[in-house]
């Protein structure tokens, strides 16, 4: 009779289970079960004789109808039914059997020591938010979160988007493979590969697609037929769709054969709030629990820290500790060249600490930009409080100002200031050592440099590789290497961008513009500053008006056949308007005026000259006293004549405005 009894409790769970699974709000995640009042406490904890839900509701299923099979309809359910889980309602059991805070799993960061809250078997039915950014195996991140340049999807698929690389997988109903061949598109992420390389099927080719609901999404992307998981074969290249833990073939973690004693003076505390503790030797071991001798490491929940040591101690029942370390909140502070961070001091003495990487609740911040490179609109404070920051300090670099005081291309032009146009970069070319400096260019970032596309063109082989060239920055002297260019900075080209129809003098430099990228990030210093970029319509017809004076900077060749300058040169030129530009052209170059084309300049022997291209014509505009530098044109071509250069006509500068899109896309 006590058998038939047991049996009757097992089948009565099972049935009350499926019928829970069934009704399972979509509000709470794989693995969760949701209480009347929707909250969502873990799965494992249904049925298990304790009121987790407020109102009791997962003890009160426990005897409604159903049946088993309903229940394990999702595989990743079944393992977690399977586990009796041993964490508090506020957090999610791990394979492992440690504990993490519940809003841990899917968020894009392994917070299990096995990494078993971020998996493509468990996150891959997640439901994002729509302004979050949904990664491919499945977890939620931050809608800012795709080509931002950090990692916070677990498997890297936010930074591993085409967009990220600026380029298109498909083009023309043609896929092209890492090895240069191409393959129909419809054969891209397909789960088979077709590409000799297998170049089709990985997540870096398949990170932005997004499969039709008709359809099964493999952990990197590709989507194949549904019903294609666990059917005993492998349709996806990765082999996602037949895994061992989304197929229930996942064998329970290796444990110690240690078994909590039922006996002693050691009796487990309950866990900490906001984290948990495991016992040396015991991995099963939880509260309540009696030892004869214990030793246990106490972690905390992600964004808490541990408030004294992590190891605490008991022998027949006499502790290291009183109690048990407490996790409390923190809040992060990152380090950075932009900000200073001052934690007030109260209380009996007041002042200021400088402060630490993570403060705990409670603290106050004052922010403090370092100037003269950067500045704030902003003077709050900044408050730690449960939720985080209660305000972040933004300083901005300082754009677009020019360095007074300064220490004492272009034909007519004047020695350059030390620190004159602290935007203005040499583009150098790598294939001589020295290297050789071929252009000009602005710095619109501490990792962007914009320039001319033609800088790193050639008609025959098109665009040049990245690796060809190099940046330097605060620099006043042409030689890669001048010693006395003691502010210099300098960094290796990460990569290039040009507009897929500039096509050189082919198609008369149209689109005339280059974004590089750098290697090594800048830092702002007195002598290297950004240049300002401002994109509003009115602003830019205010700021071009005939006769206006803008400044751009250069190592061209100082003469008409003369040789490049070896000192930078500036040169203030006047905006002409483009029907003067067009009338006073000869008329073999007026086809090169394109429509994204401004002209500045002198017909008086003041020009600019082979060696200035790229350089940045930039014009002021007074802004809290002070004249602020915007970024208007970028020096593209110039008419030629029997001279090596033409000292008597008007140069035409690509306009930044008309690139408005191409540009921000690297300003994120």
């Amino acid at each position: 009779m006590f058998v038939l009894k047991l049996v009757f409790i097992s089948l009565a769970i099972s049935s009350a289970l499926g019928s829970v699974a069934r009704q399972r709000s979509s509000s709470c995640g794989v693995g969760e079960f949701p209480c009347s009042d929707r909250v969502c406490v873990a799965a494992g904890r249904v049925c298990d004789g304790r009121r987790d839900c407020s109102d009791g509701a997962d003890e009160a299923v426990c005897f409604t109808g159903g049946t088993q099979d309903e229940l394990f309809e999702d595989p990743v359910l079944h393992r977690l039914k399977r586990q009796a889980s041993q964490c508090r309602k506020d957090q999610w059991q791990c394979r492992d059997g440690t504990c993490i805070a519940f809003d841990g799993k899917c968020d894009g960061v392994p917070d299990c020591q096995d990494k078993s809250d971020e998996t493509f078997a468990l996150c891959r039915k997640t439901r994002c938010q729509p302004n979050w950014f949904r990664c491919t195996y499945g977890a939620c991140v931050d809608g800012t979160a795709p080509c931002n340049g950090k990692t916070e999807c677990a498997d890297n698929s936010d930074e591993l988007m085409p967009s990220c690389r600026n380029e298109t997988n498909e083009a023309h109903g043609i896929f092209k493979c890492s090895d240069g061949t191409t393959i129909p598109a419809s054969d891209h992420c397909d789960g088979t590969p077709n590409c000799a390389d297998g170049s089709d099927e990985t997540i870096t080719a398949c990170a932005a697609k997004t499969c039709p609901s008709y359809l099964f999404q493999c952990a990197y992307g590709a989507c194949v037929d549904q019903g294609s998981d666990c059917n005993g074969k492998t349709d996806c290249a990765d082999g996602s769709d037949e895994s061992d833990e989304l197929c229930d073939k996942m064998l329970p973690p290796v444990e110690s054969t240690t078994l909590p004693v039922s006996s002693g003076r050691c009796v487990l505390p309950p866990y900490p709030e906001h984290g948990s503790y495991r016992v040396s030797g015991a991995p099963r071991a939880r509260p309540g629990q009696a030892f004869r001798a214990l030793a246990l490491t106490v972690v905390c929940n992600s964004d808490y820290v541990l408030s004294g040591n992590n190891l605490v101690f008991c022998q027949d029942g006499t502790w290291s500790v009183d109690s048990l370390p407490k996790c409390t909140r923190y809040c992060k502070l990152e380090a950075s060249s932009a900000v200073r961070y001052d934690c007030l001091v109260s209380g009996n003495i007041t002042g200021k600490r400088p402060c630490g990487s993570q403060e705990p609740v409670g603290t106050v911040v004052q922010p403090e930009c370092n100037t003269p490179n950067y500045y704030s609109t902003d003077s709050r404070l900044m408050r730690c409080t449960e939720s985080g920051w209660d305000y972040t300090a933004h300083c901005y670099p300082e754009c677009g100002r020019v360095t007074p005081d300064g220490v004492d291309l272009i034909i007519d032009g004047r020695r350059a200031k030390r620190g004159e146009l602290p935007w203005h970069a040499g583009i150098y070319r790598k294939n001589t050592n020295p290297y050789m400096q071929i252009c000009g260019g602005s710095l619109i970032s501490n990792t962007v440099v914009i320039s001319a596309a033609h800088c790193f063109w050639n008609d025959l082989t098109k665009k040049q590789p990245p690796s060809n060239y190099a940046v330097a920055i605060g620099k006043l002297y042409r030689p890669w290497a001048n010693q006395m260019d003691v502010d210099a900075q300098k960094s290796d080209v990460k990569d290039l961008h040009i507009p897929p129809r500039f096509q050189g003098s082919a198609a008369n430099f149209q689109e005339d513009i280059a974004i590089v990228i750098l290697q090594t990030a800048f830092e702002y210093r007195t002598y290297v500053r950004p240049v300002c970029i401002d994109f509003e319509v009115n602003f830019d017809r205010r700021q071009l008006q005939p006769s206006k004076m803008g400044k751009v900077a250069g190592w061209g060749l100082t003469s008409e056949n003369g040789v490049a300058s070896q000192v930078l040169q500036v040169v203030e030129l006047p905006y002409v308007s483009i029907e003067e530009c067009i009338n006073t052209a000869p008329p073999g170059f007026r086809e090169y005026i394109t429509s994204d084309k401004i002209c500045a300049g002198y017909t008086n022997g003041t020009a600019l000259c082979k060696g200035d291209s790229g350089g940045g014509l930039a014009f002021p505009e007074p802004e809290r006293g002070i004249d602020r530098y915007y970024l208007r044109g970028i020096v593209s071509t110039a008419p030629n004549n029997e001279n090596a250069c033409n000292a008597h006509t008007l140069t035409t500068f690509t306009q930044i405005t008309k690139h408005e899109m191409f540009i921000k896309q690297f300003l994120q």
